[in-house]
């Protein structure tokens, strides 16, 4: 290093990355795809990273989350103050051709930049003898406009027409969101398209989403009934939010409109209401995913910790508008019905839940489906097995083969017991589970007993008084 005297700044790279867990969600939505060109469309991407996010989708930390509602999932995945983690699947579904207009804007050139505010799709621009690249180049600004830059020799003039398509995201409906299969083409649209997942990206689907239309019920049922053999084989869950209007303004009405909406399945965490990030409202479900994601990694990408009571990325909460504030105890009696929320404990805000969409206290006594973790952990189980065992498929089952998938298994469930996953696991291969005219035709099967770890709901300490301890100020005196 040279001689310095005097005070000096740099700017140095950072070194914080984003966090990658195994356990990738799947949001469906709207994107603001026309920023971007040659836009996918209802295919499932993978987003690694924020950079990635802006190249594939066109996000914009300005974007409105009421447009483009999976511009909230990449904020909350990665911008999020806490720990950054990804990746994330989304599908966008707003479509230019079908949820837009071709439209002619007169746009004003000041020095040798011109605007467009309007939601314009970038590789439907048109100037009348004019070429892009020639006489002009376009990119956005931080605001998600679209920059006009003048380069041409002569020069375009005080004003242009421009002939484009303009996307009005409002046109998306639930419709589009729940999808289509069009059998003739194999083509899948929407929600349905979350069966492309493992074959085009080689993930297992475990966690699905679709913030802006999880409070439709239309979506929610198309959501929950995804959760179950995705691709014939993976098992899901799904996060959804209750209605966030003057429908659900109070927790009462809340509770009601969850019974009403029959939203009580036992692979569906629902949330209420929304949060307040960086000024803006955003689904619960998301901070939900999220929070469940961050947990999820520390516990070696095995959901064996619920979620709740992990701090979330929000400084308020709100619904209909209004900012709301909610208190362990009424926090509770949205709990007992199966609906997750948030509190603020200990100078932040956490997720408030360890129950999916079925619960009812006093009312669900199966053991495996009072906590979220259970469930989760359950899935996971069967996910996992049939990850790790597809190569045997057609292949020769022997007894010694047998021993062996029983073995391997019961090591694998051993390890979780002794990390401290789950408190029992064994599997075992009988005679009850498999008749000889199964095994004839080459159906084997194998059944886990799985004891799951018991959540600490509530720890409650016992205080009393007893006078024992008058006789401490005895015993000083001479005799």
């Amino acid at each position: 290093m040279g001689y310095k005297h005097g005070i000096y700044g740099e700017i140095v790279a950072s070194t914080e990355t984003i966090t990658n867990c195994k356990n990738v969600p799947i949001y469906i939505g709207t994107a603001p795809i026309h920023r971007v060109r040659d836009a996918i469309i209802n295919k499932p991407q993978l987003i690694r990273s924020l950079q990635e996010a802006e190249i594939k989708t066109g996000y914009k930390e300005d974007d409105d989350y009421k447009e483009f509602t999976l511009s909230a999932a990449i904020y909350a995945h990665f911008q999020n103050k806490i720990k950054p983690i990804g990746p994330i699947v989304i599908i966008n579904t707003l479509d230019p051709s079908k949820h837009g207009e071709a439209i002619t804007e007169t746009v004003q050139i000041i020095n040798k930049v011109g605007l467009i505010k309007e939601h314009v799709c970038i590789d439907s621009i048109a100037i009348a003898d004019k070429h892009e690249g020639v006489d002009y180049k376009l990119d956005y600004t931080n605001e998600g406009y679209l920059k006009i830059t003048d380069v041409s020799t002569d020069g375009l003039g005080d004003t242009i027409t421009v002939s484009c398509r303009k996307i009005d995201p409002s046109k998306v409906t639930d419709t589009d969101i729940v999808g289509s299969y069009i059998a003739e083409s194999d083509e899948r649209t929407g929600i349905k398209a979350i069966a492309d997942v493992y074959e085009e990206l080689n993930l297992i689907p475990s966690i699905t989403s679709a913030p802006g239309f999880n409070h439709i019920p239309k979506v929610e049922q198309a959501l929950v009934a995804i959760t179950s053999k995705i691709s014939d084989k993976w098992e899901a869950i799904c996060f959804t939010d209750l209605d966030c209007s003057s429908a659900t303004n109070t927790i009462e009405k809340a509770i009601e409109w969850k019974k009403n909406n029959n939203y009580n399945s036992n692979s569906e965490k629902v949330c209420w209401p929304k949060g307040v990030i960086a000024g803006k409202e955003m689904w619960l479900s998301i901070c939900a995913i999220v929070a469940k994601l961050q947990t999820d990694v520390k516990n070696d990408n095995i959901p064996c910790e619920s979620p709740s009571n992990k701090q979330i990325d929000i400084s308020g909460l709100i619904v209909n508008g209004n900012k709301i504030k909610i208190s362990q105890s009424r926090a509770n009696e949205l709990n007992e019905k199966g609906i997750t929320t948030a509190i603020y404990s200990g100078g932040k805000y956490v997720l408030w839940g360890p129950h999916m969409a079925n619960y009812e206290f006093g009312v669900t006594d199966k053991p495996d489906e009072i906590f979220d973790v259970n469930i989760m952990v359950n899935k996971y189980l069967l996910n996992d097995f049939q990850s790790r065992n597809g190569d045997l498929i057609d292949q020769a089952m022997t007894r010694n083969e047998i021993d062996a998938l029983v073995n391997s298994e019961q090591m694998r469930l051993d390890a979780l017991v002794s990390g401290g996953k789950m408190l029992l696991g064994k599997i075992v291969f009988n005679r009850e589970n498999n008749a000889t005219s199964d095994i004839i035709n080459g159906d084997f099967a194998f059944n886990t007993l799985v004891t799951n770890t018991p959540l600490a709901k509530s720890i409650t300490n016992k205080v009393q008084y007893t006078s024992a301890g008058i006789d401490n100020l005895y015993g000083g005196e001479e005799e």
